[in-house]
C-alpha cells in the first residue's frame, strides 16, 4: 500500500473536510487527491521515476505537502533538506547520496546530471492523470539522516509500510483522530514535522501550516484556528513559558501539546502545564525508531525524573556491554525492538553493526528502566565522565543546575584536566546575574564533590542544531576557546 492511496478514500468519504489550511488557502480532501495526482504526473513527465532519490528544500506550505505526497505516489524516495542551509551545505548534502533531482523555489546550483525543479512547475494542472505502476509496501519512500549530534549524519530509509506503522503507533499512543487539527512548530524539513503532517493526512485530519511570527501571532493562530494538537521542541517551549509569565493559560483549547527532540526538566514541565496548557506531554524518540516513550501529566507527577513510559508496541531492554540484560533500576545501554524499524545504515557497515543487532536497535544511550516501564535517561554512552574511576553522567549535574531559579538552560560535558583527571564543565544560560561561585556552592549541597562542575561558563545561548538539540561538541569548542584566550591574556 502506498502512503497516499488513502487520500482517494478521504476524497470520497469527507470531500468537504479541510486537509490543509495554509493562511487563507484551504485544501479540502475532495481537492487534495486530484492535486497530488496532477503533481505526480508532472514529476513523472519531468523524469522522476520509482526509486529515484529527490531532495526537497522548501519552506512549509500547502504546496510543500502536496509535493511530498506526489513524490510518494510516483515512487520517489524523499530526501528532505533544511530550508535554511547554506549553498555549501546544500551541495554537501546532495553529494552525500545519489540524488536524482532537487526541488526548491530558486535553484542555487546547476549543471551535472541532476534535475532542478520548482514548485510552480510541479503544482500546476495536468490534463492527463497519473497512471503509472503502483509503488508501495516495502518500497522505500523516505531517506532520512540521523541528527548528527554525535558525529557525521548516517542515512537510512523508511518504506511505505514503515511510514504507515509510524502513524499507527503515534495515533494509538497520543490519541490522534480524524477530527484532529494539528499545528507543528517543527518544520516539514525535519523528520518529526514531515511525518506528523503526512500521518495526519493519512488519518483524514487537518494540517494547519505554521505562520512564522511573534509569540502573539502564534497564540492567536493556535486559538483562532482551534488547534487541538501542537507539536514543538524545548527551544520553542522555554521562550513561550517566559512570555506567558504574567498571562492566563495561553492555549486553553489544546487537547495535547507535545514537546520532543530534547529532554526538559520537571520544573519546565510544571511551568508549561501552568502557563501554556495543562495537557503538556513529553515524548522520547529517534529518527530511526520513531516514538519510544511518552510522559503524560500523570506520568510526570508519578516519576518526575523519567523521560516517559515505553509506548505500546515497543519492547525495551537495558543491557551491559556484552548484551546481558540488567535488572530494573540498573543503568546500562538501552535497546529497542518494534515493527517498522530500519535494519541498516546506508553504506556504513560499522555504524550498522553498532546500532542494529539481532532485531534490536541500539541508539547508544545510557538509561535505567524501572519495573513500571519508565525510562530514566542518563546520557550518551560516550558522554559519561570518568573522574579517576568515579563515574557520573552529565544529566545528573544538568538536572541540579536547572533546579536553580535563575538557570534557564544547562549543558555539561567532560573535560580533561592535567591535575584532576576528567572533570565536569558546564555551559549555562541564566535569567539574572548569578556567579559561577554561587552556582558551584548550590551544586555542592546536592551533589558529591567530584560531580560539582570544575568550571561554569555563562553564555547568551547554547549552541544547538536545527532541531534545537544542544551540540556539546560545539559547546566544548566555544568554552575551550574562551579559556585559552583568557589564559593568553594573563
Amino acid at each position: 500500500m502506498n502512503i497516499t492511496d488513502i487520500l482517494a478514500e478521504h476524497a470520497r468519504n469527507r470531500p468537504r473536510h479541510p486537509a490543509i489550511e495554509d493562511g487563507e488557502r484551504i485544501v479540502t480532501y475532495g481537492a487534495l487527491d486530484g492535486l497530488v495526482n496532477a503533481a505526480a504526473a508532472n514529476l513523472y513527465a519531468a523524469g522522476i521515476k520509482p526509486g529515484g532519490i529527490v531532495a526537497i528544500q522548501l519552506n512549509d506550505s500547502a504546496d510543500h505537502l502536496v509535493i511530498l505526497c506526489a513524490l510518494a505516489r510516483v515512487g520517489a524516495v524523499i530526501f528532505s533538506l533544511n530550508a535554511a542551509i547554506s549553498r555549501a551545505e546544500l551541495e554537501k548534502s546532495i553529494e552525500s547520496v545519489a540524488v536524482k533531482a532537487v526541488i526548491m523555489t530558486a535553484p542555487q546550483l546547476a549543471g551535472g546530471d541532476r534535475l532542478w525543479l520548482m514548485p510552480k512547475d510541479i503544482c500546476r494542472p495536468k490534463s492527463k492523470p497519473f497512471e503509472e505502476p503502483v509503488v508501495g509496501g516495502v518500497d522505500p519512500v523516505m531517506l532520512i539522516q540521523s541528527s548528527g549530534t554525535t558525529g557525521t549524519p548516517k542515512s537510512f530509509v523508511y518504506s511505505h509500510n514503515d511510514m504507515n506503522e509510524w502513524t499507527r503507533r503515534y495515533a494509538r499512543s497520543q490519541g490522534w483522530t480524524a477530527d484532529e487539527r494539528c499545528l507543528s512548530l517543527t518544520r516539514m524539513s525535519f523528520t518529526m514535522g514531515r511525518n506528523l503532517a503526512l500521518g495526519m493526512l493519512h488519518l483524514g485530519a487537518t494540517v494547519v501550516v505554521h505562520q512564522t511570527g511573534t509569540h502573539d501571532d502564534l497564540v492567536a493562530q493556535v486559538n483562532d484556528k482551534r488547534i487541538s494538537y501542537l507539536k514543538l521542541t524545548p527551544s520553542h517551549m522555554i521562550p513561550l513559558i517566559d512570555y506567558a509569565a504574567d498571562k492566563a493559560s495561553l492555549f486553553p483549547g489544546l487537547r495535547a501539546m507535545v514537546v520532543g527532540s530534547a529532554p526538559t526538566s520537571h520544573a519546565q514541565r510544571l511551568l508549561a502545564r501552568e502557563r501554556l496548557t495543562p495537557n503538556c506531554f513529553e515524548q522520547l524518540g529517534s529518527n530511526e525508531a520513531g516514538l519510544l516513550a511518552l510522559a503524560r501529566p500523570a506520568d510526570q507527577d508519578a516519576y518526575p525524573d523519567a523521560v516517559g513510559r515505553i509506548v505500546e508496541g515497543i519492547e525495551a531492554q537495558i543491557v551491559d556491554d556484552e548484551d546481558r540484560q540488567l535488572s530494573a533500576g540498573e543503568v546500562g545501554l538501552v535497546r529497542f525492538r518494534g515493527v517498522g524499524y530500519p535494519t541498516q545504515y546506508l553504506d556504513d557497515p560499522e555504524a550498522t553493526a553498532r546500532a542494529f543487532r539481532d532485531g534490536w536497535f541500539y541508539p547508544g544511550d545510557l538509561v535505567a528502566l524501572n519495573e513500571d516501564g519508565y525510562l530514566f535517561f542518563k546520557g550518551r554512552a560516550d558522554d559519561i565522565i570518568n573522574n579517576g574511576g568515579a563515574k557520573f553522567y552529565p544529566i545528573e549535574v544538568e538536572t541540579v543546575l536547572m533546579e536553580h531559579p535563575e538557570v534557564r538552560e544547562a549543558a555539561v560535558f567532560g573535560w580533561y584536566h592535567t591535575q584532576y583527571g576528567e572533570v565536569g564543565v558546564a555551559g549555562i544560560v541564566t535569567n539574572a546575574d548569578v556567579s559561577a561561585k554561587d552556582l558551584r556552592a548550590f551544586c555542592a549541597k546536592r551533589l558529591a564533590g567530584y560531580k560539582v562542575p570544575f568550571h561554569i561558563e555563562r553564555m547568551a545561548e547554547l549552541p544547538k542544531n536545527a532541531m534545537g538539540k544542544v551540540s556539546k561538541g560545539a559547546l566544548k569548542e566555544i568554552i575551550e576557546h574562551r579559556l585559552t584566550e583568557r589564559q593568553s591574556a594573563r
